[in-house]
C-alpha cells in the first residue's frame, strides 16, 4: 500500500504545480489589461447631493505609468472616461469636460484619488420642424 500513494503524491504534486504556474501567468495577463488600469486607477460616479445633477465626477489616480501634465497619460484617462460612459450607456452625442482639477486637501475623498472631472452629457437640440 505505502508504494501505491506515492505515484500518487508525485501526480497530485506535478498537477498543483502545473496549475499554479499557468494562473500566475493570467494575473501577468490580467494586469496588461487596459480595463485593469480603468478599474483600479479611475471611476465614475453621480453627485449624491439630492438635486438631480446633470453631471458625472471622474476621478482618476496618477501613477508612474500615467503621470499629471502627460499627453499620452491624459489620452489614456479619456478613453477610460470613454469606456465608462459608453458601459453606462451615457452621453450617447459627446461629452464636455466643464472642470479639471486636484481634488482639496478637506474634500472627502475616501479613494485617494488625485483629479477630478466634471464631465457634462451633451445634448442636441430638438429638429426644427419645416413647414
Amino acid at each position: 500500500m505505502k508504494f501505491v500513494l506515492r505515484p500518487m503524491v508525485g501526480i497530485f504534486s506535478t498537477v498543483v504545480l502545473i496549475t499554479g504556474l499557468a494562473g500566475c501567468s493570467a494575473m501577468d495577463a490580467m494586469h496588461e489589461s487596459p480595463d485593469f488600469y480603468r478599474h483600479s486607477l479611475s471611476q465614475l460616479s453621480q453627485p449624491l447631493d439630492g438635486t438631480g445633477s446633470d453631471f458625472f465626477w471622474f476621478d482618476v489616480k496618477l501613477s508612474p505609468e500615467y503621470p499629471d501634465n502627460n499627453e499620452a497619460a491624459e489620452a489614456m484617462r479619456m478613453e477610460w472616461l470613454t469606456v465608462w460612459l459608453e458601459s453606462r450607456k451615457a452621453c450617447l452625442n459627446g461629452y464636455e469636460i466643464l472642470e479639471r482639477r486636484e481634488f482639496g486637501f478637506s474634500e472627502h475623498n475616501p479613494g485617494r484619488y488625485d483629479l477630478r472631472y466634471k464631465v457634462q452629457c451633451q445634448v442636441l437640440p430638438p429638429p426644427v420642424a419645416q413647414t
